[in-house]
């Protein structure tokens, strides 16, 4: 089994350009847990997976779901529990098993749901989905 593909999805507004300039970059919240929850359960093959104990962080609000396609895809959901947004999600982490063109499904039905942009937390580099498909997926 080949090791898993580490991503996480994320709203920044501008996308961070790709030439290593530092500039101010906002991130949007993708609602509260509850939202983000019932618009990832409209994602055929995503269901929610037991958060383990030891896992669990006191007073945060977190949901695990797996995307059961292939070696599948776990989506880690954590509701911030301070600024700058208490109570909004900013992030959806995502570990992969599954092939880049079968991930690229998912990752363009998160982009349509949320406007979100993958960060590949392997290459420290923010990928559209355009990008995504012609440097991994095609």
């Amino acid at each position: 089994m080949s090791t898993p593909l580490v991503f996480s999805f994320w709203k920044p507004d501008p996308v961070p350009p790709k030439n290593n300039t530092i500039m101010p970059i906002e991130l949007h919240a993708l609602g509260t847990l509850s939202e983000v929850k019932q618009k990832l359960f409209e994602v055929p093959h995503l269901a929610e997976v037991p958060t383990a104990p030891w896992e669990q962080e006191e007073g945060a609000e977190t949901l695990n779901l797996k995307w059961t396609v292939e070696e599948g895809v776990i989506l880690k959901v954590r509701a911030e529990t301070g600024p700058p947004s208490p109570g909004e999600v900013l992030t959806i982490g995502a570990q992969s098993s599954t092939e880049a063109r079968v991930f690229y499904r998912l990752y363009v039905q998160l982009f349509e749901q949320f406007g979100v942009t993958l960060f590949d937390e392997r290459d420290h580099d923010f990928l559209t989905p355009k990008e995504f498909r012609s440097r991994r997926a095609g």
